[in-house]
């Protein structure tokens, strides 16, 4: 037998039926729409070089705007964040003073080259000399050789990436 529809003041109303059909189709344009949503621009996990938008982007611990790409740095918290930073010294400083609830991944920008590196594998040197946003001294290099012969760091002191990890010390 066929439900009967409930009518009030002349007005019928849709059946119990109808009612969980359009119910039943509305969830699932939801579902639907929602699903898109994670597919929209920039949700996707974040890979390759960080992206960094120069003259608009502040650094994540000194606030100033990050403008010389030759010492910028970056973390990515997972694949969903990044954090950026003016200069290695910032991003160092800002990992000591509150560590991300997930380990980062670092990198840091090639001083003599257009291209991001790994700072465990990257040569520095620290070279009071360099014209810098940050008085950390520090410029990054894809090697000894590069960072030794490079004529704004020759007289610096060569460092490591755990050794800024130990000695740096905050001067933002």
């Amino acid at each position: 037998s066929r439900p009967r529809p409930f009518v009030e003041g002349g007005t019928t109303m849709r059946t119990t039926r109808k009612f969980r059909t359009l119910s039943a189709g509305s969830a699932a344009v939801v579902v639907a729409g929602g699903g898109s949503y994670l597919l929209l621009p920039g949700s996707e996990p974040l890979t390759g070089d960080p992206r960094v938008k120069y003259g608009e982007d502040s650094c994540t611990h000194c606030t100033m705007v990050i403008s010389d790409d030759r010492f910028a740095a970056a973390w990515r918290e997972g694949t969903k964040r990044e954090r950026y930073f003016d200069d290695v010294g910032c991003m160092v400083a800002s990992f000591k003073a509150k560590p991300p609830a997930e380990t980062p991944v670092f990198l840091v920008r090639a001083f003599a080259a257009d291209a991001w590196l790994n700072p465990e594998t990257a040569a520095y040197m620290v070279a009071p000399g360099l014209t810098r946003p940050m008085p950390y001294d520090i410029a990054a290099f894809a090697s000894n050789a590069e960072a030794t012969t490079n004529s704004h760091t020759r007289d610096g002191q060569p460092q490591t990436w755990e050794g800024l990890l130990a000695s740096l010390k905050d001067r933002g």
